[in-house]
């Protein structure tokens, strides 16, 4: 009811409901990736796609360069993650792909983009009402 309350008193868009680690990737774990972001959608607060299953498959890591990578940055930016779209995995593309776990795809944070962090994101923006 709190949070329902306050998100429609100031018009705040679903998506925007965020964790302290989506705005401090790197510096902030918290709420961490135990929190209960279902139960808060489920409440009608927040943003949330069910999260891609967990396979092996192809990754891309810190150290990774080239269109991949950027397309990766491209789209955590979109959602509004604040990563330089530079194509370089570099350790700041990797806090934020470890809080973007965090929040949507807390089974495995790893800060690797696996096919399920990938395909977790894609649906994330695909949902997102603009």
């Amino acid at each position: 009811g709190l949070c329902r309350g306050i998100a429609g008193r100031h018009s705040i868009a679903a998506e925007r409901v965020l964790a302290h680690s989506d705005v401090a990737p790197g510096r902030k774990i918290d709420p961490g990736e135990k929190f209960p972001w279902r139960t808060l959608f489920e409440a009608g607060v927040g943003h949330l796609v069910a999260a891609a299953p967990v396979r092996r498959g192809a990754t891309l890591t810190t150290g990774d360069t080239g269109g991949d990578v950027e397309a990766l940055q491209s789209m955590l930016a979109l959602y509004g993650y604040g990563v330089e779209i530079s194509g370089v995995f570099d350790r700041q593309t990797e806090a934020v792909v470890e809080a973007f776990q965090r929040h949507f795809r807390p089974r495995k944070v790893d800060g690797v983009a696996d096919g399920s962090t990938l395909r977790t994101l894609q649906r994330l923006l695909a949902s997102v009402r603009r």
